[in-house]
C-alpha cells in the first residue's frame, strides 16, 4: 500500500463518489471487503445517534445491525473508549455479546467475514466518526502497525470527507441555505415555503439544487453535511 499515492487520490477527488471509490478500491487491496462509518452529530457523545457515511456491508447484514444492535454496540463502546483501532479478533473473546449482538454476529459470519478492525476517528475536536473494515478471514497476522495504518486511511478519508462538505456549503446561493437551514431545524417543505413567502414547488427546486451541489440524495444527508460543515450556530431562515 502506498500512502502518498493515496493521499493524492483522495485529494483529487472532488465528489463523494469518487472519494468513496478511492477508500473502497484501497482497503480492497489489503483483502478488507466491507467497510461502513458513521459520524455523530457535532458535540454528542458515544451514545448520540449515529448518522451514516458509507456501508458496503451485504443488506443482509445491515438489516441485523439495524434490528438488532444499533443502538447498543459493545464493540463501537469499547473502540470510542480506548480511542484506538480495535482487532475485532482478539477483542471478541472479551466482550459479553447478549442475544442482540449475537445475532449481528452470525448474520455477519454467515455473510462471510469473519474477523475486521474498528476505529473512532476526529476531524476536529467534537467531530468524530467510527469505521469498520471487514475481512472475509481471520487475520491473526495484523500487527499494531497495520491497525494504525488502517485507522490513517479512516482518517485522512474523514477529513477529506469534512473538506468537501465546507466546499459543497460554500456553493449554495443564500436561498439554498435558507432552505437547508430550515431543513436542519425539522421544517417541511410547505413550513419552508410559508416561512420564505414562496410556493412549495419553489422550495423543492431549492431543495434538489441542495442535493446536487451537496452530492447527497436525502434531507439526511444534507443535514449530516450541513452539520459536518462545522456551522454551529444557524443563521437566520426569515426571507
Amino acid at each position: 500500500m502506498d500512502l502518498s499515492d493515496y493521499l493524492d487520490g483522495l485529494y483529487a477527488c472532488t465528489s463523494r463518489d469518487a472519494l468513496d471509490e478511492v477508500l473502497i478500491d484501497t482497503f480492497e487491496e489489503i483483502g478488507a471487503t466491507a467497510l461502513s462509518g458513521y459520524t455523530f452529530p457535532y458535540g454528542g457523545g458515544v451514545t448520540t445517534d449515529k448518522l451514516p457515511i458509507l456501508s458496503t456491508w451485504p443488506d443482509a447484514v445491515k438489516a441485523a445491525y439495524r434490528r438488532q444492535m444499533a443502538g447498543d454496540d459493545p464493540i463501537m463502546y469499547a473502540a470510542m473508549t480506548l480511542g484506538t483501532p480495535v482487532h475485532f479478533l482478539k477483542l471478541e473473546a472479551s466482550l459479553d455479546f447478549n442475544e442482540r449482538g449475537a445475532a449481528v454476529i452470525n448474520a455477519m459470519r454467515q455473510a462471510g467475514f469473519q474477523d475486521g478492525v474498528t476505529t473512532p476517528v476526529y476531524a476536529k475536536p467534537g467531530d468524530f466518526a467510527y469505521f469498520v473494515a471487514a475481512f472475509p478471514e481471520e487475520r491473526p497476522d495484523l500487527t499494531p502497525s497495520d491497525l494504525r495504518r488502517i485507522k490513517f486511511l479512516f482518517s485522512e478519508y474523514f477529513y477529506r470527507y469534512r473538506e468537501l462538505d465546507r466546499a459543497g456549503i460554500g456553493a449554495l446561493s443564500r436561498r439554498e441555505l435558507q432552505v437547508l437551514v430550515a431543513m436542519v431545524n425539522d421544517k417541511s417543505n410547505s413550513e419552508i415555503a410559508q416561512m420564505l413567502g414562496v410556493s412549495e414547488h419553489t422550495v423543492g427546486t431549492y431543495v434538489r439544487r441542495c442535493f446536487e451541489k451537496l452530492n447527497v440524495r436525502s434531507r439526511t444527508q444534507a443535514i449530516l453535511r450541513y452539520i459536518g460543515a462545522g456551522t454551529m450556530k444557524l443563521p437566520s431562515v426569515e426571507p
